[in-house]
């Protein structure tokens, strides 16, 4: 597998962004916020992290991961050592069945080949 850098397509902490780009991301967290609440939540893909404080208010627990390393960085310069961050690829996420309730994937799921193979996962506590 060729490694790609997708910060090149992705908004980063720092990033000038117009204010749709930014009422996007607020309606989204905002939702996801209300639905994870005192819920196990996983967000995959997870860049730089922007959504991660509203998540963290209301989920039980909170886990997220990227598949490119300097936007973990990113992430984890902001949020420490608070929220668990891992590198993974979407299409093998390091968890065991059954371990969270909601999976997050904003803005992502096009960059996943065989996405039909996601929905197949266990990982969910259904």
């Amino acid at each position: 597998m060729s490694i790609i850098d997708f910060t090149t397509v992705s908004e980063l902490a720092g990033d000038k962004v117009s204010r749709q780009q930014i009422d996007r991301a607020c309606h989204r967290y905002c939702w996801a916020s209300m639905f994870c609440r005192d819920k196990d939540v996983l967000e995959v893909a997870c860049a730089s992290g922007h959504g991660l404080g509203m998540l963290a208010r209301t989920a039980r627990s909170l886990k997220a991961g990227d598949f490119t390393e300097k936007m973990l960085r990113m992430a984890r310069l902001h949020y420490g050592d608070r929220i668990e961050l891992s590198q993974f690829d979407a299409r093998a996420i390091p968890y065991s069945d059954r371990s969270f309730d909601v999976i997050i994937l904003f803005e992502a799921i096009y960059y996943v080949p065989s996405v039909e193979k996601l929905g197949q996962s266990g990982f969910l506590n259904r």
